[in-house]
């Protein structure tokens, strides 16, 4: 019996180191996996904060752009008014040119069914 007891204490002494090891194992690699997924979060946590920050940038950029937009089509805007007058003052400008252009044609044909003669201003005139 002695030999049954010794075998089975040696089989009990196997199977503890045999539990002890695999115990040791499993909390060895449980702990390596948490170190893991630790180190994975924190450059997660570091990436999103720098993606915030460029997100913050990108939005006050976008700000600053509309921004100009905005001060830019107030001066075309501007610029298309100041346009239009130009071209309306323009306009009565070569109308009234016109109208001095046919009074003197008139007055210069007056002139040469009266007299027979030409005035130098009317030589370029028609």
């Amino acid at each position: 019996m002695s030999f049954v007891g010794r075998r089975l204490n040696l089989v009990l002494v196997v199977v503890l180191v045999v539990l002890a090891v695999g115990t040791v194992g499993a909390t060895v690699l449980y702990q390596s996996g948490v170190s893991a997924v630790e180190t994975q979060n924190e450059q997660l946590r570091a990436q999103n904060e720098q993606l915030r920050e460029d997100l913050q940038s990108a939005r006050e950029r976008i700000d600053a752009l509309q921004s100009r937009v905005s001060k830019l089509e107030e001066r075309v805007e501007s610029l298309r008014r100041t346009l239009q007058a130009q071209n309306e003052t323009l306009v009565q400008v070569r109308a009234e040119r016109n109208e001095y252009r046919n009074d003197l044609e008139s007055l210069c044909e007056q002139w040469r069914r009266e007299r027979d003669s030409v005035p130098e201003e009317c030589e370029d005139v028609e």
